[in-house]
């Protein structure tokens, strides 16, 4: 199959222009001093407060936050290069959740550092792992493309996903001394991985549900209106030839009070056969 280069500018799609001015606002937060410090100690990712202290609304505020200008410039730009064709390829609403799920699956992994002491007290920011995700489903339906790695060697996109994955393992396995959290990176890149296989078995089965509902409606809707043909059929249908025959002051206080019940129950049959153009029983 013949080599896809992939060297030009995508345009900017509606939630990923969202999701970058949302970043950057926040961000300018973080940098101020009045709010800086009080954004980045609640809603940063640290392990241990997030899930031995109940606090797991950082699972997604994290993604959210960012160390340094560089590292948000990095993330929006992959966003941006990368998330563009794959939203005009699923539409802004599929990608968003995506890219959440991304965000909070790979803040999920991160609970495999309680059981390192130094790492579970450690804040992780940063929407490094949801960009990660949003590079291996680039990578899954663009194959052959190739990317330009540090804007000078092209190389191909499933060769950069494939190293990021061998570096976050390598880090994850044996963590330096670094500020990088590439059990996070991991976590994105697994998470993307695992959506990517799911999800057509998941809409699938959510078909079936659906289409069986629907069919048990209509099922459901077809016995009501026998029943209520049979009703109609033993108890009403006497009594209006009875109207008919022998005028409204001939019925019963008991018929009067069946076809009470029947105009209440079904007034378009009623009007259809004409017999009660108001209600006699107000």
């Amino acid at each position: 199959m013949a080599q896809m280069v992939s060297f030009g500018v995508p345009g900017m799609t509606r939630a990923i222009k969202s999701l970058i001015i949302i970043n950057v606002v926040i961000y300018i937060f973080q940098i101020l001093p009045g709010t800086g410090h009080i954004i980045n100690r609640w809603f940063s990712l640290v392990p241990y407060l997030t899930f031995l202290n109940g606090q797991l609304w950082r699972i997604f505020s994290y993604m959210f936050l960012h160390g340094s200008p560089f590292h948000i410039l990095f993330n929006m730009l992959m966003l941006w290069m990368f998330g563009s064709e794959i939203e005009d390829l699923w539409g802004s609403r599929r990608f968003v959740v995506f890219y959440i799920l991304c965000g909070a699956g790979s803040g999920l992994f991160s609970i495999l550092s309680l059981f390192n002491q130094v790492s579970s007290i450690t804040p992780v920011i940063g929407a490094s792992g949801a960009v990660l995700g949003v590079l291996t489903i680039y990578a899954y339906y663009y194959p052959h493309r190739q990317v330009l790695l540090f804007f000078v060697l092209p190389v191909n996109i499933r060769i950069i996903v494939l190293g990021y994955a061998l570096v976050s393992l390598f880090g994850t396995i044996a963590p330096g001394s670094g500020v990088i959290s590439h059990l996070t990176h991991l976590g994105g890149i697994v998470v993307a991985l695992v959506y990517v296989k799911l999800y057509p078995l998941i809409t699938g089965w959510y078909e079936e549900f659906r289409a069986g509902k629907e069919q048990r409606r209509r099922r459901s809707n077809a016995e009501d209106q026998a029943k209520r043909a049979r009703y109609f059929e033993e108890n009403v249908d006497p009594i209006l030839a009875k109207i008919s025959r022998e005028g409204m002051g001939s019925l019963t206080e008991a018929e009067k009070k069946i076809l009470k019940n029947a105009a209440r129950s079904d007034k378009e049959r009623l009007k259809r056969n004409k017999i009660i153009p108001f209600d006699p029983f107000k």
